[in-house]
Parts: structure tokens; C-alpha cells; sequence
């Protein structure tokens, strides 16, 4: 005997609707998850910050991390006490444990000391000071100092405003280490190389640096005291305005100098900019006064500095 099967009523596309709009209100997406995705890391010892005013792309995302604090440090011989530390960003360029910096950042300070160093030697003879270089990596759970040694840098007279710094052996050794999921190994970075690219007019790119952040205030004796508020870790989007290849500059050692559109703080000098496919296409050396635009010498100039000297 046959049993009546009854029939099943699709839903109209206005019922449809209403129950799709219900289902949305009883269970709302999570908004918050969605619009930090790609915007948040977490970094000693702030824990988690937010790095980019937008949703960055997967391959961005993964090359901006591959950044770190460059430092040079100034000490007076043969004490232990700290005279000045000039600190920008710096990234590993196509050779593991070899990265580029800005010259600027080693040779204003230079200068700084050496103006010091004449007022010092009048109540002090046998004053003097030496430096060194040291890389940083920050992560979720430490900042890691690492040493560097000076390779090249830009020409004096030129505006090739490139230092090239590499790593010890030890470094790179302890660099080679497999790490695991778990226990990841932070000095690994130093092994992760970058691919340059070229930029075109219009082109969306991400300017990516860290800026200390320095506070100021008067010690019980009066004295200024200087310490660090913040570490900012940043990336910023932008756009390419112009690039640079017939003005002086470009005859004082620059062949394409970027002009882009957005902001940037101090500290980037040094730092990478980023194109969507997590291509290098320069780095940061400048900023206009007013902060709107950013200037970033091409990764071709990197490229043929690196020729140039035969740094392998």
C-alpha cells in the first residue's frame, strides 16, 4: 500500500530574504575579527598592536615582518657609557645576513659626536669615543640584538644614501637552525630574502618601518633625561606619484627616486616599501617636511650598489 508523501514548500524568495535577515540578527558576523585580520601582531612587550590602517594582503603581511631596528651606537672609550644611539629600520636584501640601511643614519651622527668630541677634549684631553653597529629583531616575546659589521656605504659627495651591513658567523650559524611551530627560531629571519621589483605611476604600495618613540623629562638634579615611550611598528599604504629619474638629485648618484603619497614617521629610514605582490621596490630615505609624501630611493640603485661593490 502506497503512503502519501507530502509535498515540501520552497520558501519564497521574500520569505527567503526574511529568514536570511533573521539569521543575521540572532548571529551577527564578527565584525571585529574580520576588519583586523591582517592588521594585528604581537610584539614585546606591548603584546598586541595594530600595524596598518587596513586589511594588508597575505604576501605584504608576511614581508613586512621581515624588518628590523638598526642601531648605531656611540661609547666612550673604554667605558661602558653611551654617548649616542642613532636608530632607524634595515631588511636583509638578496643575500642572507646582508642588509641595507640608510647612510644617514651612521654619518649625521658622526658628525654630531665629532662636534662633541671637540668640546669634550677642552676639559678632558683624552677623550674620545668608538661605535658599533647592532640589528635588533623584535618579537612576541623579546627583542633579540644581534651584531653588525659595516661593508659599503653610499660615496660622500653623492646623495647614494645606501649602507650595506652584515652579519657575524656566529649569527648566521645560530640563523640556520631549524626551529619548529612551536619553538620557532627568531634569528631565522636573517636567512629570509627580499625580491626586488620595479614600481609604475599609480601603483599601490606599503611603506613599512619602526619609529621609537622618545619621551623627555627633567631628572631631581635638572637634567634631561631621554627615554623610550613606544616603539611604533607601522605600515603604511600608498601610492606612487612620480618616479624621479630627471632632476638633479638623479645626477648626484640617485637613478629613480620614488616620490609617494602618504606618511611616515622618522624611524622608517631604512625600511622597505612593499608592492602587493611582497616585492621590494625601495626604501625610505626621506620624508617631506609636512609628512604628506615620502621619498624612497628605487631598488634598481640597491641592486647596482650591491654589483658595484661585489657584495656576494
Amino acid at each position: 500500500m502506497l503512503r502519501k508523501t507530502a509535498t515540501v514548500r520552497k520558501p519564497s524568495s521574500r520569505r527567503m530574504t526574511a529568514l536570511l535577515l533573521l539569521l543575521a540578527l540572532l548571529h551577527p558576523p564578527d565584525l571585529s575579527a574580520q576588519n583586523l585580520r591582517n592588521r594585528t601582531e604581537e610584539m614585546y612587550p606591548l603584546g598586541t598592536v595594530i600595524i596598518s590602517a587596513e586589511s594588508l594582503p597575505d604576501k605584504v603581511y608576511e614581508e613586512q615582518k621581515k624588518k628590523f631596528l638598526i642601531s648605531v651606537v656611540f661609547l666612550e672609550k673604554g667605558t661602558n657609557n653611551i654617548l649616542m644611539n642613532s636608530v632607524g629600520s634595515g631588511f636583509v636584501t638578496k643575500i642572507p645576513g646582508v642588509i641595507i640601511t640608510v647612510r644617514h643614519l651612521f654619518d649625521r651622527s658622526l658628525v654630531d659626536m665629532e662636534k662633541m668630541k671637540n668640546d669634550k677634549i677642552k676639559s678632558n684631553p683624552r677623550f674620545d669615543f668608538h661605535y658599533m653597529f647592532m640589528g635588533t629583531i623584535i618579537t612576541d616575546r623579546a627583542w633579540i640584538n644581534f651584531p653588525l659589521f659595516f661593508v659599503a656605504a653610499g660615496e660622500k659627495g653623492t646623495l647614494k644614501d645606501i649602507m650595506v651591513l652584515r652579519t657575524d658567523v656566529q649569527t648566521i650559524q645560530r640563523a640556520q637552525i631549524a626551529g619548529d611551530i612551536f619553538n620557532p627560531n627568531p634569528y631565522s629571519i636573517l636567512m629570509k630574502t627580499s625580491k626586488f621589483a620595479d614600481a609604475k605611476v599609480g601603483e599601490k604600495v606599503y611603506i613599512s618601518g619602526f619609529a621609537p618613540s622618545i619621551a623627555e623629562y627633567l631628572d631631581e638634579n635638572n637634567k634631561p633625561t631621554s627615554i623610550y615611550a613606544d616603539l611604533i611598528n607601522h605600515t603604511f599604504s600608498a601610492e606612487v606619484e612620480v618616479p624621479i629619474t630627471n632632476m638633479p638629485v638623479n645626477r648626484a648618484g640617485v637613478k629613480i627616486l620614488y616620490r609617494l603619497r602618504d606618511s611616515a614617521e622618522p624611524g622608517f629610514s631604512g625600511g622597505k616599501v612593499i608592492n602587493s605582490d611582497g616585492e621590494v621596490i625601495g626604501m625610505t630615505i626621506a620624508i617631506s617636511h609636512s609628512k604628506n609624501f615620502v621619498y624612497a630611493i628605487s631598488s634598481k640603485d640597491i641592486d647596482q650598489f650591491l654589483k658595484d661593490h661585489k657584495i656576494k
